[in-house]
């Protein structure tokens, strides 16, 4: 932790809502009563946090659970043959989301949290270690200062979330995926015209779209590695 680092708050855990665990269950997505816990205490810790920097504009409890936890997680339908050991970054992860439910949900991953924000990645590290966090790093620079590094083509699935469009956002995810491997972009109604303007940049980082899943918060977006 850096010398003028925000201490990380305390706060009581939040609640599990009843709407959350049966949303969890149409997702086919089931968690233990201490995954639902480290979910809560994070949301809080999140929650509290955003009193002293921007890392999240939601701050509503029981939004918090829809718009991230639910949000997150419905990603996991789209990493569920990803085998024990397998990699995945979260680029742009802010206040880690979608990487850090991820993590909870699928202890058996190796999540790596990449933010460019020095202050939020002390945080990122912060709240992961408190939480009690084994399968998680955290890199705080830039994704396209890490192009050049052992981190390029070195993943099983990308993410990232309301970040960038699309056509921006594949210099910075698709070159860390293997061959095979995928990106996955949790986006809004503007999906499918992003999708139509990357058209020239999907070609030209090696990347085809697989499809797109509607969710019940937003739509993710599916593209494959094909090189």
């Amino acid at each position: 932790m850096t010398r003028d680092a925000i201490p990380l708050p305390a706060p009581e855990p939040l609640a599990v809502p009843p709407t959350f665990v049966e949303a969890l269950g149409q997702l086919g997505v089931t968690l233990t009563a201490a995954q639902l816990a480290q979910l809560g205490d994070f949301l809080a810790r999140l929650i509290a946090m955003n009193e002293h920097m921007n890392l999240t504009g939601i701050t509503d409890p029981e939004q918090a659970w829809t718009r991230h936890a639910l949000d997150a997680l419905s990603l996991c339908p789209l990493l569920v043959d990803l085998p024990p050991n397998a990699r995945v970054m979260d680029v742009g992860s802010g206040g880690g989301i979608p990487g850090i439910p991820l993590a909870i949900a699928r202890p058996d991953l190796r999540i790596t949290l990449v933010e460019a924000t020095q202050k939020k990645a002390v945080f990122l590290q912060a709240v992961s270690t408190a939480i009690g966090l084994h399968n998680v790093d955290v890199c705080a620079q830039r994704a396209e200062q890490l192009l050049g590094s052992k981190l390029r083509g070195a993943f099983d699935a990308v993410t990232a979330r309301a970040l960038a469009k699309i056509d921006v956002l594949l210099p910075w995810t698709a070159p860390f995926v293997k061959p095979g491997g995928r990106v996955l972009l949790i986006k809004g109604e503007a999906a499918e015209q992003e999708l139509s303007d990357a058209r020239k940049s999907l070609g030209r980082f090696h990347c085809s779209h697989e499809r797109t899943v509607l969710t019940t918060t937003g739509r993710v977006v599916v593209l494959r590695h094909v090189s």
